[in-house]
């Protein structure tokens, strides 16, 4: 691939080849030919099947803004992790190396690229982009917003009219990406959810019963059950699982049996985890272990 220079240790990819062979499908469009010259990257990115966390990189130059429209995953940078579910936006500024950890089977993205040079509207946004945080929610517009462009650039019309209207809807959601970060609490999914998904990434071992969870969340269990996926990209149940499976690995690669980590982690059986760890990860416990130390 292009652009594949190393910066400080790490791959720097380019904005314009930015994909590498991977089991995605994927759309990408340089709006340059658009008169948007300081986008040279939008991508739709809908996962076929699960695969590992990717390699870290940079994007010299560039803003990265990556929009969840399904799914979950996280995202490594800095020391820290940010998990990306539905509706949230994760940022990465020029030269901050980062990496996306363990994309699951059907989920989907939107990308951009946004060139930090330019005129003097360029270099506002630029200074507005820089001061945002790594993770926020953004409004519904955002995901509209995206869905709109990806629309008019499929129809490969350059002519004057459709400049003007893609320089429009991209001006627009450059600002719907700033004023997201400003909205109020009642638009933002609360944040009670995204706390109790924590919680269980940190305490996987513990039992969450749901009328519990739905009395602290003080929503209906329809509304909670509705309101969790949003937040984390699944629903309480099966979040939970997916979080001993990630506890698992971690347990197993430091030589607990098989055993030991299924009733370590609350499992009724070991059948019973090892049935769970296939349905995540694709392969069983020990296949797994055994993949990893070869």
């Amino acid at each position: 691939m292009t652009g594949d220079a190393t910066l400080s240790g790490f791959r720097e990819l380019s904005v314009l080849n930015e994909f590498e062979p991977r089991p995605y499908k994927v759309k990408v469009f340089n709006l340059g030919k658009f008169g948007v010259p300081y986008v040279p990257s939008v991508s739709q990115t809908s996962h076929l099947r699960k695969f590992d966390t990717s390699s870290f990189h940079v994007h010299r130059g560039c803003i990265e803004f990556v929009y969840c429209s399904t799914g979950a995953c996280e995202y490594e940078s800095g020391g820290k992790t940010f998990s990306l579910s539905p509706g949230m936006m994760f940022v990465s500024r020029p030269h901050e190396a980062h990496r996306q950890i363990e994309l699951p089977k059907g989920h989907a993205t939107f990308c951009m690229m946004f060139k930090t040079s330019g005129n003097k509207a360029i270099k506002w946004f630029a200074e507005r982009f820089s001061e945002l945080p790594r993770l926020f929610a953004c409004s519904q517009s955002v995901a509209t917003l995206f869905g709109r462009i990806f629309a008019l650039a499929e129809r490969g019309d350059t002519s004057l009219g459709s400049c003007i209207r893609m320089q429009a809807l991209v001006r627009t959601l450059f600002l719907e990406i700033l004023d997201s970060t400003s909205l109020s609490v009642r638009q933002r999914i609360p944040e009670v959810f995204g706390l109790i998904g924590e919680r269980m990434r940190k305490h996987p071992e513990r039992d969450y019963p749901l009328d519990g969870l739905v009395a602290e969340a003080g929503v209906s269990k329809a509304s909670f059950i509705s309101l969790f996926k949003k937040a984390n990209g699944l629903p309480p149940r099966a979040y939970l699982l997916r979080c001993r499976v990630e506890e698992a690995k971690c347990l197993l690669g430091k030589g607990f049996s098989v055993k030991a980590v299924a009733d370590g982690l609350g499992f009724a059986t070991a059948q019973h985890f090892s049935r769970t760890f296939r349905n995540f990860v694709g392969t069983t416990p020990r296949k797994w272990l055994a993949a990893k130390m070869a």
